[in-house]
């Protein structure tokens, strides 16, 4: 049963694509340089290649979609980001670290060890992850 349902997939894509290429045959040399709007919209074409075209036809493919994918940030984006989640993490890890020591019972400083202890290892996190995430 699979594989009549495989066999039945593929004999209704073949039947599909015959049936679009019918509608607009297209020839090797009126082909236009500039892409439809059917190509731009990302639609897959299955067109009976050569070997040599088909790897032309994929490398320019990568050629137009790498600058995309790899779009890097300049690194005083970078910089910014982290310096300002630098900030943002050190302010809240000494009120976490403050909230979490709590009251000493009568000392003259509640929270202060948590402070000291939580704003420079909120400022590391918020740093790494600001860098990373921010701008």
């Amino acid at each position: 049963m699979p594989r009549f349902r495989t066999a039945l997939t593929v004999l209704l894509l073949i039947v599909l694509q015959v049936g679009a290429s019918a509608e607009a045959p297209v020839s090797p040399s009126s082909r236009r340089a500039e892409p439809g709007p059917i190509a731009s919209a990302s639609a897959v074409r299955v067109q009976a290649l050569s070997k040599v075209q088909l790897d032309r036809f994929l490398l320019a493919q990568e050629r137009q979609a790498s600058p995309q994918r790899q779009r890097r940030r300049g690194p005083w984006r970078i910089v910014a980001g982290a310096a300002v989640g630098a900030t943002a993490g050190f302010f809240a890890g000494g009120y976490l670290g403050a909230v979490i020591d709590g009251d000493c019972g009568g000392c003259d400083d509640p929270g202060f060890k948590g402070f000291l202890i939580g704003a420079p290892t909120g400022a590391a996190v918020g740093g790494i992850l600001g860098g990373k995430f921010l701008f």
